[in-house]
């Protein structure tokens, strides 16, 4: 069985950092209307909309194009920010990706939610990571020709058999002892996988899980670890027992926490990056999710 053989792209993250650079810090709005931002699809490779207002910005990474056939766009649609609630993004993310032989373990790219606010920040600093994460999937039951546009997705014909899609659900983010670095071999990842689908499995499943975390989020998790040989980043993938079907909601610090009693790294640690969203590696479906993710600071 295949398993994840890429993290996330250097050039993306290099990316995401500039737009944060760019960005204001985010204040809570604590009034019932929505912030209002224009709906926009995504579908070339580092589309992005920076939310301004907001904690997020929403991307259309797709790092590994090049050994794509077919397409894939994310679709921000609006922001929710409810009476005494935090707010929550929604969006969609539409594939239909061929399934090639000598690619069909390359991960094609990354549909996700960033954030843009509170990073940088050690692990001590942060006081709670509310989180919650609404999905539903779906294989889409019109020719993907009119999910997509022309180009390289005119290769995936619209007669062509719909593929059950590969790929996951997860949070990731990036924290290291150092302010700011999110390349190094010195940096961590850290990704909490939700949902996986077509035998995805995440780097170190071939070593067996390393440790196991009970009573997380209401179910007990396998830690997997490898270094990602395309950056030299060690990479801590945790995997739930149950497999979360259409709603997670919990603070994220518990899932630090976790991990600095197994000594992966220390409350001093910064977190750097922080992102949610969903691994592309090939197949046909529709995923519409609304998130909610933000860094609380002491």
């Amino acid at each position: 069985m295949a398993y994840w053989a890429k993290s996330l792209n250097a050039l993306v993250l290099v990316t995401l950092i500039a737009s944060i650079a760019a960005c204001p810090q985010y204040q809570q709005n604590t009034k019932s209307n929505a912030v209002t931002h224009p709906s926009k699809n995504m579908c070339e490779n580092d589309d992005r909309t920076i939310l301004d207002g907001t904690p997020w910005l929403v991307a259309n990474s797709l790092y590994g194009a090049s050994a794509m056939v077919g397409s894939s766009c994310t679709y921000y649609d609006r922001v929710e920010a409810p009476a005494g609630g935090n707010p929550r993004v929604v969006w969609r993310s539409t594939t239909a990706i061929q399934n090639i032989k000598s690619t069909d373990n390359v991960c094609k790219g990354y549909a996700n939610v960033g954030l843009i606010s509170n990073l940088q920040t050690p692990v001590s600093s942060i006081s709670s990571i509310p989180a919650t994460y609404d999905v539903r999937t779906s294989i889409p039951m019109v020719s993907n020709s009119k999910l997509h546009g022309s180009g390289k997705a005119a290769q995936h014909s619209k007669n062509s058999r719909l593929t059950t899609p590969t790929g996951n659900i997860c949070f990731d983010f990036i924290l290291s002892n150092t302010k700011g670095d999110f390349t190094s071999t010195s940096a961590q990842e850290l990704m909490l996988w939700l949902q996986w689908e077509g035998g995805q499995l995440p780097i170190g499943w071939d070593r067996k899980p390393v440790a196991t975390i009970d009573s997380l989020f209401g179910t007990s998790w396998k830690l997997y670890e490898d270094i990602n040989t395309g950056n030299g980043m060690t990479v801590h993938s945790l995997l739930p027992d149950t497999q979360f079907s259409g709603r997670f909601a919990g603070d994220l610090k518990e899932w630090f926490e976790a991990l600095v009693k197994l000594g992966r790294f220390s409350n001093g640690a910064f977190v750097n990056v922080g992102n949610a969203g969903s691994e592309l590696f090939y197949g046909d479906s529709v995923l519409e999710a609304t998130l909610g993710l933000q860094i609380n600071l002491r």
